[in-house]
């Protein structure tokens, strides 16, 4: 073992992480952000507080990885050859993330972020620009195959990606149920803005 070898230490086992990702979103669900802390996080993973800090230095930096972990996991890669496939394939996993054990999660995430900016920047670079990132991908991509009329500009992809997510948001509150129905409206909606440019 050389010198830096021993300066950096053991290298970061990945199923710790993965555990440690894993804890931290069961806590999460189960008793949301005034009960998520690191102890308890790491007593969940099995694991110690040690390796947990020397992955994440605070309960805000884990909470933006289990984000990332969430949009990288679930809304990338999509290309199902036409717009109205990928939106549905993009509303088809939004959808996936809020049934699952993630969308409790997520959403607890987000609504401290209102009171925590340190919180609410990690979820815009880990959530909001992911979520926009692809949705500008998949824009550009329609408009390559000509199936919109103009081009959609930088503050209407801002606007519909605060659709995709808000609607998310406001289900949780207002809304008993999310079935197939409220799926195709967004669906229809977000084409039409896009189509139209």
């Amino acid at each position: 073992m050389t010198k830096a070898d021993a300066a950096q230490g053991r290298p970061k086992d990945p199923r710790v992480d993965a555990a440690l990702i894993n804890a931290a979103i069961e806590v999460l669900t189960e008793s949301g952000w005034a009960s998520f802390t690191t102890t308890a996080v790491a007593r969940r993973a099995g694991a110690s507080t040690a390796s947990l800090y020397r992955r994440w230095p605070s309960k805000q930096a884990l909470a933006g990885a289990v984000a990332r972990h969430i949009a990288q996991a679930e809304l990338t890669g999509i290309d199902t050859g036409t717009l109205e496939g990928d939106l549905r394939e993009l509303l088809t996993r939004k959808r996936r993330i809020l049934e699952a054990a993630t969308g409790p999660a997520l959403l607890s995430l987000m609504a401290q972020a209102a009171h925590d900016p340190d919180l609410r920047q990690i979820l815009r670079d880990d959530v909001y620009l992911a979520v926009r990132g692809e949705l500008g991908t998949l824009i550009d991509r329609a408009a390559g195959r000509g199936e919109s009329a103009r081009a959609v500009g930088s503050a209407q992809i801002d606007v519909l990606t605060l659709v995709l997510i808000g609607t998310a948001l406001a289900r949780s509150v207002f809304v008993d149920t999310d079935g197939p129905d409220a799926t195709e409206a967004e669906l229809h909606l977000l084409l039409a803005a896009i189509k139209r440019g």
